[in-house]
C-alpha cells in the first residue's frame, strides 16, 4: 500500500511538471510585454527628473522599481539633448560688434532716424546690443557682407542708414520663416530675409 502510494505521488509529480514549467513560460512572456508596454508609456511621458534622485537606495531601488528607473534614465537622455542643442544654438549665435566713436561717426555719417525711433543708427552702433520688445537686435553691415545673393527687392539703403526693401521694410536676419514681419525699435518695421541668428535674437542689415 505505501508502495502503490509512493509511485502515484511520483506519477503526480512528474505529471505536473510540465503544468508548472508551461505556467512559467507564459509569466514571463507576459512579464516582458508589460515591460515593453511601460517602457514606451516611460519614455512619451516620463516623471520629472527631480526624482531621479528622490530615493536613497541606490541599485536596491533599482531592483524593486526598475520601470521607475527607466523613465528617469529616458528623461536624464532627453535633458542631455536639450542641452547640448542650447550649446550648439548659442554657438552659432552672431557675435557683437563693438565700434570706435570715430567708426560709428562714419557708418552714421549722413543718416536721419525718423521721429518715431527710440533709437537712431549711431545709438545702435554705440551700444552694439539693444534688448527691445522682448527681442535683442545686432547688427551687420553690408559693406562687411555684401548680400549679393539675398532676394530683396527694391533694395536701397534707407535714411535711417538701413539695408531695406520697395516696401520700406529694413531687412532682418532670423530663424523665423523669411518674411516674417517684426516691429524694431528704430522707427521702421523689419522683415526677414537672411539667417544667421536664432529665437528672439534679430540681426538687422545696415548701410
Amino acid at each position: 500500500m505505501t508502495g502503490y502510494s509512493t509511485e502515484a505521488t511520483s506519477q503526480t509529480a512528474v505529471a505536473s511538471q510540465p503544468r508548472v514549467s508551461r505556467w512559467v513560460q507564459l509569466r514571463k512572456v507576459g512579464a516582458a510585454v508589460i515591460a515593453a508596454g511601460f517602457l514606451a508609456v516611460s519614455l512619451a511621458a516620463p516623471l520629472p527628473f527631480s526624482n531621479a534622485f528622490a530615493h536613497e537606495s541606490g541599485a536596491a531601488f533599482f531592483a524593486h522599481d526598475p520601470l521607475h528607473n527607466l523613465r528617469l534614465i529616458s528623461q536624464q537622455n532627453r535633458e542631455r539633448v536639450a542641452q547640448a542643442q542650447r550649446l550648439q544654438t548659442d554657438d552659432i549665435e552672431a557675435p557683437v560688434i563693438h565700434l570706435t566713436t570715430a567708426e560709428v561717426k562714419e557708418i552714421s555719417a549722413g543718416t536721419s532716424a525718423p521721429s518715431n525711433a527710440d533709437f537712431s543708427l549711431a545709438d545702435f552702433l554705440f551700444r552694439g546690443v539693444i534688448n527691445w520688445g522682448g527681442y535683442k537686435f545686432t547688427f551687420y553691415s553690408q559693406q562687411v557682407l555684401p548680400g549679393g545673393g539675398l532676394a530683396i527687392p527694391g533694395r536701397h539703403v534707407n535714411e535711417g542708414g538701413y539695408v531695406s526693401d520697395s516696401d520700406g521694410y529694413i531687412v532682418l536676419a532670423g530663424s523665423a520663416p523669411k518674411g516674417t514681419v517684426y516691429e524694431t525699435p528704430f522707427g521702421y518695421s523689419g522683415k526677414i530675409y537672411d539667417r544667421g541668428t536664432v529665437g528672439n535674437h534679430l540681426d538687422v542689415y545696415i548701410r
